[in-house]
């Protein structure tokens, strides 16, 4: 991909930056009692409390030292991550307010220097808590997004300074209280703080659903609920249903042309759950968003969708495995950049300042039972509904891109074929989910260059992978992804395990493809291997029911006799 400047030189497009911290001494971290006590570890086990326990107010501090932000940069994301310290029997119902310290370097906190005797911020951030937290899981507070540009605008503010947060209870009732871990518990459980800024010319607008008519649920491309049981929304697929979830966002104050360098959903989750849906992110394509109608003439799927469209798999490797990514109750995650997606909005003839955005998460191709529940607007009067957070510039700069001509040179790539097996039921696997699961994985694309279906897909039918000159990602030793083309076989074709045949449409696909493939590379057919057959790769694929027709098209050209 080159990409060319079309337009003013002196207008570049400025990206986000992304900064971490973590508490580094025990003086950095601490509660105070009843604004009279302070103590730098805690209680006596090295844990931190928040809210009202005991018949005493107990109100957190966290500092954070070196924080390499410059003078009045425009903050897109701050959260506080906590480790809690114990579990919670039942749901809580914790009332809490964050706020900075109002200092531009903060020095550490002691008996003599308590939180309640320094300056605050004027933001704050209310922070209620209502579901169980877990000990040792992590959890993100709501974003701090004003409290930090608040710090960094001050007069004196320079790079390299502190900043610290304070936590105090905000009307609780007695025995109403979070725990977390104190720096003294030791490594990787210091609390940290995350910051998303940019320190050129951007500013930040922050989307909200302005009722209960601008978010909710339609299942499986059909029935609309805007008011889902138990007040929460769902991302992917239960196990009974497939949820598409419609987001309409008011306050969108970005003037038309203007040049977005960031966008993303902020989702505050409603339970706890290592799950891992899978959906596609898109906007409607209308210049102001209508609300979503009771009578479901307006449901996601009968509005036009943007061209623009983001994939998001909740989920990554641990291991060489795909798991899902944890989501704590009451915390606040953020999807991958939908900048493009806004920004085709921003440029409708129809847009003004102020007009709405429309966003669907789509379930695409969710395993059976992986999904996420955020919180419906209804709950709490949208104190926890989902906010898009778009960072812009008034300032244009065009980016015209032109894909590069892929070049194809024969004498030296690729030089074999490799062919592959799932090893995953032939007849109850899509490709989706394959390609799904690679992406998790962060190869790109699905790591094969051909794929020929079970019978979810079509038996035998042929679905192209990633494109023939790009390196796959399917044989890694001596560089074999490099000089080679990936062919995969939906099935599991090794006895040991499920012991399927290829089905006669496959075999007759195979044929076709491995003939064409070869004349169009000069490629012979000596040159064809089982994936095991490549030198230091540990495995039993394609699978011997596979193997032993690769073997006949070496010998014959013939995958049958």
């Amino acid at each position: 991909m080159s990409l060319i400047d079309t337009d003013i030189k002196s207008a570049p497009l400025h990206r986000i930056k992304q900064i971490k911290a973590i508490v580094a001494e025990n003086r950095d971290d601490g509660r105070e009692e009843d604004d009279t006590t302070w103590y730098s570890t805690g209680n006596g086990g090295s844990v931190i409390t928040s809210g009202h326990y005991s018949a005493s107010l107990h109100t957190a501090a966290f500092r954070f030292r070196d924080l390499q932000i410059p003078r009045e940069s425009k903050i897109i994301l701050a959260r506080l991550r906590l480790r809690p310290a114990s579990t919670d029997g039942s749901d809580p119902d914790v009332k809490l307010v964050i706020k900075g310290i109002k200092e531009s370097n903060t020095q550490p906190f002691s008996q003599e220097s308590r939180p309640s005797q320094r300056s605050k911020t004027v933001n704050s951030v209310q922070w209620n808590i209502i579901k169980p937290w877990e000990a040792h899981e992590w959890v993100q507070t709501p974003n701090l997004q004003l409290i930090v540009e608040e710090i960094v605008a001050q007069t004196d503010w320079e790079m390299g300074n502190a900043i610290a947060f304070i936590i105090e209870d905000n009307g609780s009732a007695d025995g109403q209280a979070e725990t977390c871990w104190d720096q003294s518990k030791g490594s990787g459980y210091e609390a940290e703080l995350e910051i998303w800024y940019s320190d050129e010319s951007v500013r930040v607008t922050v989307g909200f659903l302005a009722g209960n008519d601008r978010d909710g649920n339609e299942t499986d491309g059909g029935d609309w609920d805007s008011s889902p049981a138990g007040n929460v929304l769902t991302l992917g697929n239960d196990g009974a249903d497939k949820f598409d979830c419609g987001l309409i966002f008011s306050g969108i104050a970005i003037p038309p042309k203007a040049q977005v360098v960031q966008a993303n959903l902020l989702i505050v989750n409603a339970d706890q759950n290592n799950r891992f849906p899978n959906v596609m992110i898109k906007g409607f394509a209308e210049d102001d968003a209508s609300p979503f109608q009771s009578d479901e003439s307006n449901k996601p799927s009968t509005r036009t969708k943007t061209a623009a469209q983001k994939e998001w798999t909740i989920g990554g490797p641990v291991s060489g495995v795909h798991v899902g990514i944890h989501w704590s109750a009451e915390s606040v995650y953020e999807s991958p950049d939908i900048s493009e997606i806004i920004q085709e909005v921003i440029d409708r003839s129809g847009w003004e300042e102020g007009n709405k955005i429309g966003v669907v998460l789509e379930d695409h191709y969710s395993w059976s039972g992986q999904y996420k529940l955020p919180w419906d607007y209804i709950k709490s009067s949208g104190a926890y509904a989902v906010k898009l957070v778009i960072a812009w510039q008034e300032r244009r700069t065009r980016i015209a891109s032109q894909r590069d001509v892929a070049v194809y040179d024969k004498d030296n790539y690729p030089s074999f074929i490799v062919v592959h097996h799932s090893a995953t039921p032939r007849d109850s696997t899509q490709f989706q989910t394959i390609k799904n699961n690679h992406l998790g994985i962060g190869w790109g694309d699905i790591g094969y260059h051909h794929w020929i279906a079970g019978a979810l897909d079509g038996d035998g039918v042929h679905i192209e992978g990633r494109d023939e000159n790009t390196i796959g990602a399917h044989a890694d030793t001596y560089k074999a992804n490099y000089r080679s083309i990936g062919v995969a076989l939906c099935g599991d074709f090794q006895p040991s395990a499920g012991n399927e045949q290829p089905s006669q449409n496959q075999l007759d696909t195979l044929q076709e493809l491995l003939d064409s493939t070869r004349k169009l590379r000069n490629i012979p057919r000596e040159l064809v291997f089982g994936h095991r057959e490549v030198p230091g790769e540990a495995t039993n694929c394609p699978g011997d029911n596979l193997l032993t027709y690769i073997e006949n098209y070496r010998a014959t050209g013939k995958l049958q006799p």
